[in-house]
């Protein structure tokens, strides 16, 4: 038990003894008095690699990605903006370590690709990293290659390819 307290952390110590009572005291006294086995340990060092690897191709297939700053001087707009744009859905930011990032395929030309907006809203609330997933999928049927959501908005689209994408981005959300 000694050496179990001497091991734990102040923050775990301090949690323990605020506790409301043993069971609550019990439920936060693994956080680091009990370590995770190597196994485990190496499990989620492989699967945080193969997220971040995943993640990097994604942005690859993105087009690469843009600060807030870049993103508010291709528009024309404070940083405040894009955050508002962000929250809004009218862009899509994605989680970068503590920073948000945004995809440069959903830019042309200064601008955001027409059509974006209701392709964002039909995500709901799903996580930014896989509308992005989906938005740089290659699909077939759109074009004579596969292309992606986010090729098919930049080239510009019609009424109906466009009620298409909505209707597939539907059934994916």
């Amino acid at each position: 038990m000694a050496s179990a307290i001497a091991s734990a952390s102040e923050d775990t110590l301090a949690a323990i003894l605020a506790a409301g009572d043993a069971a609550q005291a019990l439920a936060v006294a693994p956080r680091d008095l009990a370590p995770a086995p190597p196994e485990r340990l190496a499990a989620e060092r492989a699967a945080k690699a193969r997220t971040a690897n995943f993640r990097t191709e994604l942005t690859k297939r993105a087009g690469g990605v843009f600060s807030r700053a870049d993103v508010a001087q291709l528009l024309g707009v404070t940083p405040a903006a894009v955050d508002k744009q962000r929250q809004r859905g009218q862009i899509l930011g994605v989680p970068y370590g503590n920073d948000i990032r945004f995809p440069a395929a959903q830019f042309k030309d200064g601008a955001v690709v027409a059509g974006l907006k209701p392709v964002l809203a039909e995500f709901g609330d799903m996580n930014p990293w896989g509308q992005l997933q989906l938005l740089v999928a290659p699909l077939d049927g759109f074009a004579e290659e596969q292309t992606s959501i986010l090729d098919l908005l930049a080239r510009g689209v019609d009424d109906g390819v466009r009620a298409q994408l909505l209707s597939l981005v539907r059934g994916w959300a």
